[in-house]
């Protein structure tokens, strides 16, 4: 599968801590994941979404979707937007939460190991998610359902539980990564 050249340019001086493969709608779409626990953020053209890693206190936001669980919510950044902006919406949408004192924790690069689907209307094969990390400022998670049909709850759950699952290595990475970072 051919890659993105500006994809490759901006990789070229990043070593990723964990890559793995990840299966996308029933098994249509397959992807190899990277995760990069740095302080650079890819091109804005090469973003497709935004996410954070959400703490309140000694606990962490963890989502429930379709295929699991997982502790990086987030979505697409819409036409004019900025990618803090984004993630603000976002996270409101997802989680019913607003967030403060979002830091970068690195980024997530894709890259597509299946043909393009047909009519498939984003980023191909290459796509970055800027991975954050933030803090609850208000709102309350277990009382809201998420805004999409693809999430089906978002909860905070105690450190140590979410550190007991098994997320894979780019969450536990990130994960590691926000507890070094204030």
């Amino acid at each position: 599968m051919p890659s993105n050249p500006a994809a490759d340019e901006f990789l070229r001086n990043f070593v990723p801590v964990s890559t793995e493969t990840s299966i996308w709608r029933g098994g249509e779409i397959e992807l190899t994941v990277s995760a990069y626990v740095t302080d650079h953020e890819p091109r804005s053209d090469l973003v497709s979404s935004v996410r954070a890693l959400v703490f309140r206190n000694y606990d962490i936001l963890l989502m429930t979707n379709k295929d699991g669980v997982h502790i990086h919510p987030g979505g697409r950044v819409e036409q004019g937007e900025t990618h803090l902006e984004a993630l603000c919406r976002e996270i409101i949408e997802e989680a019913g939460i607003e967030i403060t004192d979002i830091r970068r924790l690195g980024f997530m690069h894709l890259r597509h190991k299946t043909p393009q689907p047909p009519d498939f209307p984003f980023l191909y094969p290459d796509f970055f998610w800027p991975i954050f990390k933030g803090h609850y400022l208000r709102g309350n998670a277990e009382e809201t359902e998420p805004d999409d049909d693809y999430e089906l709850s978002a909860e905070f759950v105690p450190l140590s539980e979410v550190e007991a699952l098994d997320l894979g290595p780019g969450q536990t990475a990130f994960l590691n990564a926000a507890k070094s970072v204030d």
